[in-house]
């Protein structure tokens, strides 16, 4: 598994490649939470069970990260730990977390929303990668 944050004008993203499909999803998240703040500092105190379904895989993860991000805007919950279980269109996922502490969990960047630009799964090698482009 690895990640590789991408460089871009008015907007942030990552790549994230990993030896599964759930594992690349729960590894999508987690970058995209590094991003906001120092999940290294982040409890799984709270939890959240969460089902998304979509026409395809792009769709799925798009819809699994907007969901995150969702129940971050609306209810002050940041994530550092994951677990999907992918069925065709079908997610099932778990993320652990607590209520953000400005002073602990060191606030980095906010992120509006995940976009659509540049996003793709796709598997080679054997090895699963995304590429995501989050609106700050």
């Amino acid at each position: 598994m690895g990640r590789r944050f991408l460089e871009l004008e008015a907007d942030v993203g990552f790549e994230v490649w990993a030896e599964d499909l759930n594992s690349l999803f729960e590894e999508a998240a987690l970058s995209m939470y590094e991003i906001m703040v120092d999940v290294e500092k982040v409890e799984r105190s709270i939890e959240r069970h969460i089902s998304v379904s979509a026409p395809d895989i792009e769709m799925l993860l798009h819809h699994w990260l907007s969901e995150l991000l969702f129940i971050t805007d609306v209810e002050r919950i940041v994530f550092s730990d994951f677990e999907v279980k992918i069925s065709g269109n079908d997610l099932e996922g778990r993320a652990w977390g607590e209520f953000i502490d400005v002073e602990r969990h060191n606030p980095k960047t906010e992120i509006k929303a995940v976009t659509y630009h540049k996003l793709s799964v796709r598997e080679e090698g054997g090895v699963w990668r995304c590429t995501v482009v989050l609106d700050i």
